[in-house]
């Protein structure tokens, strides 16, 4: 690998103006499932009435159907018996819808679940993102339900605020967010919610070590197709995506979204950095680490027209330099192709690349 090319990944990651959006892919180095599998062992051990209604559903696009699909199509089918005078003809009471939503996103907890467990590939990342020089804090937005980051910040004793005020039993306080200064090293955004957040009885938003310890609460993790829904009962969401596209506008001249671990199939994230990027005045440049799917012409086309859209500011290293493609136009072939020899689209491979292999 050529120093240029360490130097031009350097350069993106930890630019002044650069953010990052990190999604399940940098999970799996620390053993989270990825969507798949957690839909998966989710429906393990579900009554075969809720399996039949999963096996009905279909994916956006061209993926199949995952156990977010489900939550939202039970929230939707639970709206539609709430206003309608007679249910009798329907298979499912609400009740039904209930108790299955809630198992679910209980089974999720469990399934994502690591007791403060920290990492030390995130730990060398946030570590290298760090600069001394640095005076304000730098901003991850994470879809993922896991505390790596938090537990990884806690452990190498880097100050961040998480929108939350308090410690063990803390409450969602997003001025928090404008509160960060100089002491302060990073920003985390938990776009999807997390496992140990839950909502109290007065309807306000917690965050403690596991959601599971307090069985009077309901886990919280947000799914994000059900807007409306969202914004209705749990705010807490609205603010964090504003927030996320906020960020992805600011006027820096280098400004930079660097993506990691996340496949584009998300509808609402893309809409906001695609929105981002063809705001005025936008210098938003899009650089994202991707891992190969199965069928790689469809990836290419989906991604290539999503880049299309992005007015040739959105530039994906898909997959290695065997079977990988560069969507986009920060760097020439030959630096592409040095760049997916890298094999980026792991998140381990980027660490070990511009941290070492070491904390």
């Amino acid at each position: 690998m050529t120093i240029d090319v360490r130097e031009k990944i350097s350069e993106w990651l930890t630019g002044n103006d650069t953010c990052f959006l990190l999604g399940a892919g940098c999970s799996m180095c620390a053993g989270k499932p990825l969507i798949g599998k957690l839909t998966e062992n989710v429906l393990n051990d579900a009554d075969a009435k809720l399996k039949e209604h999963f096996g009905t559903l279909k994916g956006s696009g061209e993926r199949p159907a995952t156990i977010e699909d489900l939550i939202n199509y039970l929230v939707r089918y639970r709206d539609i018996l709430d206003t309608i005078t007679n249910a009798d003809s329907h298979s499912v009471s609400v009740g039904e819808i209930d108790s299955w939503l809630t198992d679910i996103k209980r089974n999720i907890v469990e399934e994502v679940a690591d007791d403060w467990e920290t990492s030390s590939h995130h730990e060398r990342f946030l570590l290298r993102l760090r600069g001394p020089r640095d005076r304000s804090p730098r901003d991850i937005f994470s879809l993922n339900y896991d505390t790596l980051l938090e537990a990884s910040l806690d452990s190498i004793r880097l100050p961040y605020t998480d929108g939350f005020r308090g410690t063990n039993r803390g409450w969602f306080d997003s001025s928090t967010f404008n509160e960060a200064g100089a002491g302060i090293a990073f920003r985390i955004f938990k776009l999807h919610g997390s496992i140990n957040w839950t909502r109290d009885t007065n309807g306000c938003v917690r965050r403690g070590r596991n959601a599971n310890e307090d069985s009077a609460d309901e886990p919280i993790v947000v799914y994000p197709s059900e807007q409306k829904y969202l914004q209705t009962q749990y705010g807490v969401y609205e603010t964090l995506i504003g927030r996320f596209r906020s960020r992805l506008r600011i006027s820096g001249v280098n400004n930079c979204l660097v993506v990691l671990g996340y496949s584009f199939n998300d509808e609402h994230i893309n809409e906001a950095i695609c929105d981002a990027v063809n705001a005025n005045n936008s210098n938003l440049t899009v650089i994202a680490f991707v891992g190969p799917e199965k069928d790689r012409s469809k990836q290419d086309e989906r991604l290539s027209a999503f880049g299309a859209r992005c007015d040739s500011r959105f530039n994906a290293f898909i997959g290695d330099d065997q079977t990988g493609t560069f969507i986009g136009h920060a760097v020439d072939d030959d630096t592409a192709n040095a760049v997916l020899k890298g094999n980026f689209w792991k998140f381990e491979n980027l660490v070990d690349f511009i941290a070492g292999t070491t904390v």
